[in-house]
């Protein structure tokens, strides 16, 4: 029994304001887009509780003009220093990339939470129409895909929003911090925490039909072991038309466009130039 209630404690410990599962930033610089010759624009704007939010805004490499701006919301760990390099190969097509931190992380201020975290995806969007009128693509990786989900349905009809895929992602906070706490043999009896603690009063689940029109790509690996890949199914059941699934059958966590092949960068560029009229 004291064993029981020292686990019990340690699962209330970690669900304390639910950070301990969904949430861990780091306030450093992690790879510099220098390094890699690129000098991105720094962006500084607001959220909606007056927080100052930071990003970075990379300009495409090619000779055409960009056809739209594709907005990065990253994972949960770390900060956009470490995340951007998923989607930089994307410059060298026409479209420009803008990554940015929720508050939190970084150099943004405040601290996250699921309301905050879509909060400052509306104020990203809302950043790149004014600044960068035109087409906008939304990408989401793990948890920035269901923070991005329901940015989109808030900000649907708003903005020209034409496109959006997510990675390794999860329709509910519930079902995530429930999968999290059955990783462990300490934490797997008090699964029912992460239903009873957590809030899905601001993720996607339940709404994510609510996205169509808007053309959306679900895409998850078969081998994922942060986000199972029934997770993924689960965005996917509930998307309506126009939508399509990859299913990564040799693919870990976000790591389509990393480690898998070249052919799933062009698959994506492919299916967005379809979504805006473009040849």
């Amino acid at each position: 029994m004291g064993f029981r209630k020292w686990a019990l404690g340690l699962c209330l410990l970690v669900l304390n304001g639910c950070s301990g599962l969904l949430y861990y930033p780091t306030r450093e610089l992690h790879y510099d887009p220098a390094r890699f010759g690129l000098t991105p624009e720094e962006v500084n704007f607001a959220s909606a509780n007056g927080a100052k939010l930071f990003g970075w805004y990379f300009k495409s490499q090619a000779k055409e003009k960009a056809r739209a701006t594709v907005v990065l919301f990253h994972g949960n760990g770390e900060n956009l220093s470490s995340h951007y390099l998923h989607l930089t190969w994307i410059l060298k097509y026409p479209f420009d990339l803008f990554v940015f931190d929720y508050q939190g992380y970084g150099r943004s201020e405040g601290t996250p939470s699921p309301e905050k975290t879509v909060r400052d995806g509306i104020a990203a969007l809302d950043w790149v129409h004014q600044n960068h009128p035109g087409p906008i693509v939304v990408v989401g990786q793990s948890l920035g895909g269901a923070v991005a989900m329901r940015t989109v349905i808030e900000a649907k009809g708003r903005l020209p929003i034409k496109f959006l895929a997510v990675d390794s992602t999860f329709p509910s906070y519930r079902s995530m911090g429930r999968q999290v706490l059955s990783r462990s043999w300490i934490t797997w009896p008090f699964q029912w925490l992460g239903w009873l603690v957590m809030s899905d009063a601001w993720a996607p689940v339940g709404r994510i039909g609510e996205i169509s029109p808007i053309p959306m790509l679900v895409i998850h690996g078969k081998q994922d072991q942060v986000v199972e890949f029934k997770m993924g199914e689960r965005v996917f059941a509930e998307a309506k038309e126009p939508k399509e699934f990859w299913e990564i059958r040799s693919g870990g966590h976000t790591d389509v466009f990393t480690i898998q092949p070249d052919s799933y960068k062009e698959k994506l560029v492919d299916r967005i130039t379809k979504a805006l009229g473009a040849k």
